[in-house]
């Protein structure tokens, strides 16, 4: 017992001597302190930065939806965000049409300072999604051009089913109709409160009337609220040749932007000829060139259409040149279709016909029982070569 006394006594008195000489040997020095550092130390000396472009509100703007037709405006808020003087200077916009203001209201501007570049434009799309944009000319060394940007959705307030209504070879002794739908987005009550065609010659003739849309033309546009058919009459009397105007369209949900639906077609004599190669307006038939060994021979068709039809008959009075080498044979006539008449005519220059150049035109004469067209005179044009 008394031994293990001595040893433990020894120990103890083994450490108390050990640290009394650490102690003493580290007496004088400083022992090392963990400082967490609060951010870095400013440089002293810095470079200047030079201009430098910041567009404060974003260089994208997302103007949600607006109406077809409709004009919208957005500033971008520009700010110099450097230590040098900033130059801004526009450029051309993506679309010249759309876009109709694009300008910054100052072009230079002193550190801090501020600025807006304001553009507006108009929704003239026939897409649902619009995005322009307009670059920013500056000199800002990492950004010499910003290009600024504005996108968003078109609704149509109003809108017809397709952007125009055709007559094709209208008789000028028959009446015409031709209908089609316009549909609301945002109101069922659609009216439409006046509309202008602006040429008188052809307004005297045009009638156009407003119907409300059936449920079942209606639910063929799921998201239209409700709609109108449009029925536009052309009259008796309106002279031969074409026409292709605007007709513009006041209603309650489209007055700043009325929508416009063009009116084309053509008013075609009741006689006329149609087929391959035949020139309507000049009342020609072009063959083409063949070799005279060959020969050719080619069906065209004479129609009757208005309301004289069925009291009309044509026939063939002559040819020229009166030879065996040009023949014409016009057949009986052709009632399948319900409101014209077909007439076939058929032009032949048999094989081994002498070589010919008829390029100014060989003549076909023709006699009608029609009220108003009594003769036709038709035109051959051909080259029958060795």
């Amino acid at each position: 017992m008394k031994a293990v006394l001595s040893v433990v006594i020894a120990a103890v008195a083994g450490v108390v001597v050990g640290w009394s000489l650490t102690q003493r040997e580290f007496a004088s020095e400083a022992l090392p302190v963990d400082l967490e550092v609060s951010g870095p130390a400013a440089p002293r000396g810095a470079a200047p930065i030079g201009p430098k472009i910041t567009v404060i509100n974003g260089e994208r703007h997302d103007f949600g939806t607006m109406d077809r037709g409709a004009h919208g405006r957005h500033a971008f808020l520009i700010r110099n965000d450097g230590d040098a003087p900033l130059t801004l200077a526009t450029g051309q916009p993506s679309c010249s049409v759309c876009i109709k203001v694009f300008r910054a209201t100052k072009e230079r501007l002193e550190p801090g300072e501020k600025a807006e570049v304001i553009i507006e434009w108009d929704a003239v799309t026939g897409e649902t999604e619009f995005e322009q944009s307009g670059p920013v000319n500056t000199n800002d060394p990492a950004r010499p051009t910003v290009t600024l940007y504005i996108s968003g959705r078109v609704i149509d307030t109003v809108r017809a089913e397709r952007s125009d209504v055709h007559f094709h070879d209208l008789s000028t002794n028959e009446a015409a109709t031709a209908s089609l739908n316009l549909y609301a987005y945002r109101d069922a009550d659609l009216q439409v409160h006046k509309y202008e065609l602006n040429n008188p010659a052809l307004s005297k003739f045009v009638e156009v009337s407003f119907t409300p849309l059936e449920p079942a033309d209606l639910a063929r546009e799921p998201n239209a609220k409700g709609g109108l058919k449009m029925t536009v009459r052309i009259k008796p009397g309106l002279p031969l040749g074409d026409f292709n105007e605007p007709l513009v369209l006041h209603t309650n949900q489209s007055r700043e932007t009325p929508l416009t639906v063009r009116l084309i077609g053509n008013v075609a004599s009741d006689v006329l000829v149609m087929g391959p190669g035949v020139v309507r307006e000049r009342m020609l038939v072009n063959l083409g060139t063949f070799p005279h060994k060959e020969g050719k021979k080619q069906t065209i068709y004479v129609l009757v259409k208005g309301p004289y039809r069925e009291q009309t008959t044509v026939q063939l009075a002559g040819v020229e040149p009166a030879s065996s080498d040009f023949r014409v044979t016009l057949g009986e006539p052709l009632h399948d279709t319900p409101k014209t008449i077909r007439y076939p005519l058929t032009i032949e220059i048999p094989p081994g016909a002498p070589p010919v150049s008829r390029l100014d035109a060989a003549k076909i004469y023709l006699t009608t029982t029609h009220p108003d067209v009594k003769e036709l005179t038709i035109r051959v044009r051909y080259v029958a070569k060795e």
